[in-house]
Parts: structure tokens; C-alpha cells; sequence
């Protein structure tokens, strides 16, 4: 009995030490703790909880408050569901601080023995610093507007509700803003800029949002105002940013800015928007600058664009073997007709629907979005093993032109797979003639000089396109080793109606014969011009008068160009009526190919 008695002593000891370390803890933990029952009185708690909660010491507690009222009623009601889940769960709710600020607590909850048992931490600190962070993520560090990310949900959302109510959305750009950077530097650039987002707050209050998308780029969506209204929003941020100098230090700035406004739509897509009203700041620019420009959305422009963006992705996704293709258009020989089978190689494309979609849209759009390039890679490649699948037509071939945008000859990485191709097709290749326009030689005659020699080491030719569009096309002649000269259409199109353009087409074809080079006329449309053509010595000539593109099955058994003529006239013309013989003598400084 002794020693039962002496055992439960020492139990009932080790209880009350444990009760007194657990009461130590409870009282010394430096996070709240409390107990409630379901009406949400507080039954008791831990000295930090009567700290956090302005509550006197716990013991000392004598009129028991209700957790509804020391929080509020939502962090009462997240306390009760916490505790009725199978599982221990947090939660964050924020209340209302003494200072008239707020407050965010992390909870737990536990129901035990008729009563609910909470762990509270008070996490201000940490959401503040976090709010400071997301912040300074979403907002840009100069101006202190929303950045392109933190702009993005909000233009989202804006397209959505586009659905039920007019939103429109402003594209801005500073006219003349390169400028101060490169005189003055970025201080003072920086300095600009953040006096313009100060002066677009002014203007440009909520519902409204702005924000810096780019270096000197501003968009704003525009909420509940008809693209009339926006227009004379815009027109009022125009003048804030651009009748008034900006300052810095001693020195003042002139610096205007260009505004585009388009009409948002439900299906367009964050980034329809911003190119499509980029689009309509571009168009501002090119009005003179410090304009608005505005583009609803039934407007042509902008119809025409978003059909252009459409497009785009289509060839992005699908480029460039699915929806792609060729045709061939006859370039018929004024000399040999019934002796020469040549032609020019013509992109064409399908969209989603198998339509063929015209030239003119899918090759600017290329140009604009930096496609010319693949397509161009594509076209060399299907017709260098085109050629070689077909060794009789190729054989028969006297040329055939491939036509080479200006992104393309001015990449270097475009320059290196020529290279590669041809190398692998030498016997197409000795068929090929690359096509150069005018416009393109000369933004870089160096880099277009350097890819002429290269093409013709390995045996291919080099014709100059549009020749005459320009207005130092006979400066540039002499420095390019071309094979052919193709003359612009827009001469030969009226060369029998306008004497100007007959002067200025016989003295190209003189020209070309002088140093070499056998001439191509474009837009020969009937039987009166291709007579003209023939009196003007012309060695070869395409268009609908002669021929139409068409596929290349069609040409894959044609003996010569003759065979593909429609037109009775021209027919007649081209049988019966011989050139005179005004071939020039001293051609033998270039290789002369005017007779093939």
C-alpha cells in the first residue's frame, strides 16, 4: 500500500509539473491562443492573445467577450467551419486594426471537447511585405504605373466585359523621345518620363487604367465610353503631354505624343489589342505626329488589321508546308518564242478554310511579322527538288525566277542555308535566277553585293526587279553583276499610251544591252504591248497577255512559252512579227545571255 501510495504520488507530481510546464508554455507562447465556445465566447486565452487584442491579462479577465467582437463576424464564422472539417486547416482573414488600418491573422482551429481551440498569428508584417513585392512586380519602378504584367489581367478582363458594355483601349508612343536620350542621356529621359505618367494620372483617373508598357509606350483602357467620348479623352491626354516643355534641370523639352484608340471586342485577344492599337498609333505618326488616331471597330483599317493578325497566326502554326504552294507564270522569249521555256516562281497560300487568299495580304503581312524569311527558305528548297524529281523539264528550263524578299537577303543565317541548298542542288541550281528588287539592293548594296557573287559562284543567276520603280536605279546598275534586268510594269502597263515611259523603256533595254544584261518586261497585258516590246528589242516579257500563273503540273510537259499563250493577237504578234536587229556591240563584259 506503501508503495502504491508512493507511486501515484509521484504520478499525481509529474501531472502537475507537466500541467504547470504546459500552463508556463501556454502563457509564454509568443502566438495567440484561446478557447470559444460555439456562440463564439471567449473562454479564456494566453497573454499574447490579450496583447494583440488590447484584452486585459487573463487573469483578470472577468466579462467574457465574444470572438465577433474583439474580430469581426466573418473571422467568427472561418473560425467555426475551420473546426468542423475532419482535418486540421489554415486560413488568413483580415480585420480591421485600432489604428483604422487592417490587420491579417493566420488561424487554426481545432474542436475539442465541446469547445473550439485556435492557434492565431498575427501576419501583417509578412502581407504587407508581400503586397510591397506584388507591388513592385505589377508596377513599373520610374513612373509607378501598372507594368505590362500587371496591365495584363486588367486588359483581359476589359475584353470580357466588352461583351455588355463599350470599352476602349489607347495605345501612346512619344514622338521625338529617342532624341533626348541620345543628347542628353537617360536622366534626363527618365525625368521625362516621370513628369508624363504625373501629367497621365491627371487626366487619366479611374475607372480608367494606364500603364508603361514599353520604354517610352503608355496604353489605357478606357471604361464605359463610346470611342467618340475616348477619342476626346485622348485628345485632352494629347495636349497634357504635349503643348507643355518638360523640365529638367536648366533645360527645357519639347516632346509630343501620337495616340492610337480602337474599340475593344469580345474576341479579340490581349494581344489583337495591342497590335491592332499599335497600329492606330502608327497610323498617327504617320499623320505628322502629336495626333489621334481612332479605329472602331467595324472601321476597315481596323477590320483589315485583325483579318491580317488572323492570318499571321495561321501561318505561324501552319507554316509553311500546309499551306503553302506554288504557281508558275511564263516569261516568254520576244527573240526565240518557239525556242525557250522559262518562268516565274509565285507563292500562293490557302487558309483554314482551303480558300486561296490573295498575294498582296499574306505577303505584306509576312513582311510586317518577320515570315518572309521561312517562306522564302520554303519556296527555294520545294522548287530545287522540284527540278531534280523532274530532270526532262529541267533540262528544257531555260530559267526560272525566284523572287527574294529584303529580310531575307539581309539575313545572315538566310545566306548560309542558300548556300547550303544550292550546294545540294547543282544541276537545279545552274536553272535558278534570284530575284532582287530595286528598294532591297540598295538599303544595303554591300550585303546584297556579297550574296550575288556568292549565288553565281555556284552557277545561278541574278535579276534585277522593279527595275525603274526607284530613283538611282542606273547608279546602282554597274556595281551588281546581274544577268537580267526586269523592267517595272507600271512603265510597260501604259509604255504605248504615255511617251515617257516609251522613252524611259527603251533607254533601260539600251542600257542593259550595253553592259550584258537581257531585259524582262512586266505587265505585258495584250497583243499591242507586246508588239511595242518587240520594236523596243525587249528579250522577254510576262504577263496576263501572254499568260496567267498557273500550276506547275501544267508546265511540266511545255516545250517552250509559245505552247502556254492564249491570246490569238499575241500569238499572231509573236509569229509573224520580227524585232529589228538592234543588238548593240560591246556586251562581251558580262556574260551574255540574251539568247537563251
Amino acid at each position: 500500500m506503501n508503495e502504491e501510495r508512493a507511486a501515484r504520488v509521484t504520478a499525481q507530481n509529474r501531472a502537475v509539473s507537466a500541467l504547470q510546464r504546459f500552463r508556463e508554455n501556454y502563457n509564454t507562447m509568443p502566438v495567440g491562443l484561446f478557447s470559444m465556445r460555439d456562440d463564439g465566447t471567449i473562454l479564456e486565452y494566453n497573454p499574447a492573445f490579450g496583447v494583440m487584442f488590447d484584452l486585459p491579462p487573463p487573469s483578470q479577465y472577468r466579462e467574457p467577450k465574444s470572438w465577433a467582437e474583439v474580430a469581426n463576424q466573418h473571422a467568427l464564422e472561418s473560425l467555426i467551419r475551420q473546426a468542423d472539417e475532419s482535418r486540421l486547416t489554415d486560413t488568413e482573414i483580415a480585420i480591421s486594426s485600432r489604428e483604422g488600418g487592417r490587420r491579417w491573422l493566420h488561424m487554426r482551429a481545432l474542436r475539442k471537447q465541446g469547445r473550439i481551440e485556435t492557434w492565431i498569428e498575427d501576419v501583417t508584417a509578412r502581407k504587407e511585405a508581400e503586397g510591397r513585392l506584388q507591388f513592385l512586380a505589377d508596377h513599373d519602378s520610374l513612373t509607378g504605373l501598372l507594368n505590362r504584367r500587371g496591365f495584363n489581367g486588367h486588359l483581359e478582363r476589359a475584353i470580357a466585359a466588352s461583351r455588355e458594355r463599350s470599352i476602349c483601349f489607347a495605345y501612346v508612343d512619344l514622338d521625338r523621345f529617342k532624341l533626348v536620350n541620345d543628347l542628353f542621356g537617360h536622366v534626363a529621359g527618365d525625368q521625362i518620363l516621370r513628369q508624363m505618367s504625373t501629367r497621365t494620372r491627371s487626366v487619366i483617373r479611374p475607372p480608367h487604367i494606364a500603364a508603361r508598357v514599353g520604354g517610352d509606350e503608355f496604353v489605357v483602357v478606357i471604361n464605359d465610353m463610346s470611342l467618340e467620348t475616348a477619342r476626346a479623352l485622348c485628345e485632352e491626354l494629347r495636349r497634357a503631354l504635349s503643348e507643355r516643355p518638360y523640365q529638367h534641370q536648366d533645360k527645357a523639352f519639347s516632346v509630343a505624343a501620337s495616340i492610337g484608340v480602337i474599340q475593344l471586342a469580345p474576341e479579340m485577344t490581349p494581344r489583337d489589342a495591342l497590335t491592332a492599337s499599335d497600329r492606330a498609333c502608327a497610323e498617327a505618326k504617320k499623320a505628322g505626329g502629336s495626333t489621334v488616331v481612332a479605329l472602331g471597330s467595324r472601321s476597315s483599317e481596323l477590320t483589315t488589321y485583325l483579318d491580317e493578325i488572323k492570318l499571321v497566326a495561321n501561318m505561324r502554326e501552319r507554316l509553311p508546308v500546309e499551306n503553302f504552294f506554288t504557281q508558275l507564270q511564263p516569261i516568254v522569249s520576244l527573240r526565240t518564242p518557239y525556242a525557250s521555256l522559262s518562268y516565274e516562281v509565285l507563292v500562293r497560300m490557302r487558309d483554314g478554310a482551303g480558300a486561296v487568299v490573295p498575294p498582296g495580304r499574306f505577303i505584306a503581312a509576312a513582311e510586317r511579322n518577320g515570315l518572309m524569311s521561312q517562306i522564302d527558305r520554303w519556296v527555294l528548297r520545294s522548287t530545287l527538288e522540284w527540278l531534280d524529281e523532274n530532270p526532262d523539264h529541267r533540262e528544257r528550263l531555260g530559267f526560272c525566277t525566284i523572287n527574294l524578299s529584303g529580310a531575307s537577303l539581309n539575313d545572315e543565317k538566310f545566306l548560309q542555308d542558300t548556300i547550303a541548298l544550292i550546294r545540294n542542288h547543282p544541276d537545279a541550281t545552274q536553272r535558278v535566277c534570284f530575284e532582287i528588287t530595286e528598294s532591297v539592293a540598295l538599303y544595303d548594296l554591300k550585303t546584297t553585293r556579297r550574296f550575288v557573287d556568292r549565288v553565281k559562284s555556284f552557277g545561278a543567276r541574278v535579276a534585277l526587279d522593279d527595275f525603274g520603280a526607284g530613283y538611282t536605279s542606273f547608279s546602282y546598275l554597274k556595281e551588281l553583276p546581274g544577268d537580267f534586268v526586269k523592267i517595272d510594269g507600271s512603265f510597260i502597263r501604259d509604255v504605248n499610251l504615255n511617251p515617257a515611259n516609251h522613252a524611259i523603256t527603251r533607254a533601260i533595254v539600251d542600257l542593259s544591252h550595253e553592259i550584258g544584261m537581257a531585259c524582262v518586261a512586266e505587265w505585258a497585258e495584250n497583243a499591242e504591248i507586246v508588239r511595242t516590246l518587240m520594236d523596243l528589242n525587249v528579250d522577254y516579257a510576262q504577263g496576263f497577255g501572254l499568260c496567267r500563273p498557273v500550276d506547275r503540273e501544267r508546265l511540266l510537259h511545255a516545250e517552250h512559252g509559245m505552247s502556254l499563250v492564249q491570246d490569238t493577237q499575241v500569238i499572231e504578234v509573236l509569229g509573224h512579227h520580227a524585232p529589228p536587229a538592234r543588238r548593240r556591240n560591246g556586251i562581251t563584259g558580262r556574260r551574255s545571255i540574251l539568247s537563251v
